[in-house]
């Protein structure tokens, strides 16, 4: 078996280990060997090939844990009238000039897009959830050639719901099985059931969904109390908040992952606390909306370890974990909360426990080999003690010049090996045209 040694400047392992200087990592075929200092690798491993990474800092690449990649054609879109609340931005915006427009051509495109930033930026694995109820069949094994060729680790499924029928509905559930059937065997691309909410899908609807991730054994998807409107419309509907809605149905257990929970309350965290529902955080794009900022250290607090995600909107990860570091301390005012090792923990080892990534997430013999190497040119001294505020708070994704993702090199000196990044953004200005109305 080939093996490829790393030698790093520095490498940080995780959030909870130390910094090691003048360490590095060893990779043989898909896994990490060993990590250790330079010199004791080299000289244990004389014939193996060599990566001189010194001038880098090696450490887990980061989880998006919730992307939705066909939103980057919308970036920059007109808007001849702004939205004036969480769900007239989804039913006069989002929903006719977005999601239902999209065809095959242009969710490659932006998936190709995302997958070149996101491999920049320093991510290394992707939860990608696609809103195209007009492109079925086939939209997932379109969005699956594009992630292959670029080389991350992903989970892709098709969001389902009742919006435009029953029947579509049911088709893109179909989809998502055929897909998670297809992939089963698959090291680095899976698939998952996805439902949008409680106010887009009936009691019966969401019930055939559970049902079908149950017998596939596959992880189902869902978006949670994003803003104030899903809790309002389900008391309405229901008398009862969102999360005892799905709780009364038996929706809730550990196969659930739940994106935003922005709305919810201290009894709705304890009910999703105790079944084991993992919870995905966007900080930024919580904002964008206008939805306001989910109660994440409390969730914490309670056992929930949450990942990151960028949703699609900001997909730099360094910018979406000061999101995370930030903002809870001013809603909160209380600079305690949130701190560096949380946040960098919900961006690589606790993002890969929300989307079922088993060995990601830390530098360790016997994980995958997924890492990153950030350029080591700080402004100020890096530290043990502080290292995990460097990296939180002072870098940023262009400093990301070496990624590895299951023991294969996506770039080298910021260089990326996969894709032609100058053909991925013609392709993605041309699709985005075309969404846009304007050839």
């Amino acid at each position: 078996m080939t093996e490829r040694l790393i030698l790093g400047g520095a490498l940080l392992a995780s959030a909870e280990t130390p910094l090691k200087v003048d360490w590095g990592v060893l990779i043989e075929g898909r896994s990490i060997a060993a990590v250790g200092s330079n010199e004791a690798l080299r000289a244990e491993h004389p014939h193996a090939e060599v990566i001189d990474a010194r001038d880098l800092l090696l450490m887990p690449g980061f989880i998006n844990a919730h992307m939705h990649s066909y939103g980057l054609l919308a970036h920059g879109i007109p808007l001849d009238d702004p939205p004036r609340g969480f769900y007239e931005f989804l039913a006069d915006f989002w929903w006719p000039h977005v999601e239902d427009r999209l065809d095959h051509p242009m969710i490659k495109a932006a998936f190709a897009l995302a997958c070149g930033k996101m491999i920049e930026a320093g991510f290394t694995s992707v939860c990608d959830v696609l809103e195209a109820p007009n492109s079925l069949p086939g939209a997932l094994a379109a969005e699956a050639e594009v992630l292959k060729d670029a080389g991350l680790r992903g989970v892709l499924s098709i969001e389902a719901s009742e919006r435009l029928g029953t029947d579509l509905g049911r088709d893109a559930l179909n989809e998502n099985a055929r897909f998670v059937r297809g992939h089963e065997d698959d090291r680095l691309i899976r698939g998952m059931v996805s439902i949008h909410t409680s106010f887009t899908c009936s009691e019966g609807f969401v019930m055939l969904a559970k049902g079908i991730a149950d017998d596939l054994g596959c992880s189902i998807h869902l978006h949670l109390s994003e803003s104030s409107y899903e809790p309002k419309v389900s008391l309405e509907r229901y008398g009862m908040s969102p999360v005892e809605w799905y709780d009364r149905l038996g929706f809730w257990d550990s196969s659930v992952l739940a994106s935003q929970g922005v709305a919810t309350d201290r009894s709705e965290i304890d009910i999703l606390a105790e079944r084991g529902v993992r919870l995905v955080h966007m900080p930024l794009s919580n904002c964008e909306v206008g939805g306001g900022i989910a109660p994440v250290p409390a969730m914490i607090a309670r056992g929930i370890r949450p990942g990151l995600g960028t949703d699609g909107y900001i997909n730099d990860p360094f910018e979406v974990m000061r999101g995370a570091f930030l903002i809870h301390k001013g809603a909160l005012q209380d600079p305690r909360v949130m701190s560096a090792e949380t946040v960098l923990s919900m961006a690589t080892s606790w993002g890969a426990e929300a989307v079922g990534f088993l060995h990601v997430g830390t530098l360790a013999p016997g994980e995958s080999a997924d890492l990153i190497g950030i350029d080591l040119s700080f402004d100020t001294p890096l530290t043990k003690g502080n290292v995990l505020d460097q990296i939180v708070l002072y870098r940023n994704g262009s400093d990301v010049a070496l990624s590895i993702v299951d023991g294969t090199l996506l770039m080298k000196d910021h260089e990326l090996l996969t894709l032609d990044m100058e053909e991925v953004r013609h392709e993605a200005t041309v699709q985005a045209r075309r969404l846009w109305g304007m050839v």
